[in-house]
């Protein structure tokens, strides 16, 4: 995109709790905009459509690791967000490669978690991407299924993909205690992963819907309540969309 103006982007990173010791078990690295120049999904849909998505992605990516305070990886992790399109990436696996090289101390540090976007919702199909995800276990990296709750299609893939994480979109969160059928849900997923992965259940906003998760025996949790987002250096990335 010629002409266009400077974008700075932030990393923060919000707290991820560990329900049943509380201490901090790792941190989610989110993309921002410091300035309110624009929402952050309106940024990835012009990116999208600029086709720079990859670029925005993997940027994104390396900012959250490199602004990260390197000391706080001893005895936590951080989660970054990854687009399926992005992992498929004919050159990603090279960028995997190169970010081991340049930072060795993240292997088994770094949680990749799939963005499942409507927009990609056909690549969870291709042979590809069971492949990709393979390989980032195969270099030391774990994997999350984000925002787990929309419909058969995400239960599938987590039978299909053995995600180390599922992370339970804030829909269930909502109200939790209020809403049986919630957490019939919950409780069976907590079940479920017991034996082979770790349930986190996003957007914990009320005592009474954590006080729930906690009887529920769900165990980790993120949200404001249990700690917002915390900034870090600003960069601009007025490049990816010339």
């Amino acid at each position: 995109m010629r002409n266009s103006a400077a974008y700075k982007m932030e990393s923060v990173y919000q707290p991820i709790w560990d329900l049943n010791n509380w201490n901090v078990f790792g941190y989610e690295a989110f993309l921002t905009f410091p300035d309110g120049q624009m929402d952050i999904e309106k940024i990835y849909e012009l990116a999208r459509g600029k086709g720079c998505l990859y670029e925005l992605n993997i940027k994104a990516i390396l900012n959250a690791i490199t602004c990260f305070p390197i000391e706080r990886l001893d005895d936590s992790l951080i989660f970054v967000n990854l687009f399926p399109s992005t992992l498929i990436h004919h050159q990603f696996e090279k960028f995997v490669e190169r970010l081991l090289k340049q930072y060795p101390q993240i292997q088994e540090k770094v949680v990749f978690q799939i963005n499942h976007t409507p927009s990609e919702k056909h690549l969870w199909d291709l042979p590809d991407l069971k492949d990709k995800i393979n390989m980032l276990k195969k270099n030391g990296f774990d994997v999350a299924l984000y925002g787990v709750g929309n419909g058969t299609a995400v239960l599938q893939q987590i039978v299909d993909f053995s995600a180390s994480y599922i992370k339970l979109d804030r829909h269930f969160t909502k109200e939790l205690y209020r809403s049986k059928e919630k957490q019939h849900m919950v409780s069976l997923l907590v079940q479920y992963a017991k034996q082979q992965t770790t349930i986190i259940l996003e957007g914990i906003e009320k005592e009474m819907d954590l006080a729930k998760a906690k009887l529920l025996k769900v165990p980790v949790g993120q949200g404001n309540l249990l700690g917002k987002p915390e900034k870090s250096a600003v960069h601009t990335i007025e490049d990816i969309f010339r």
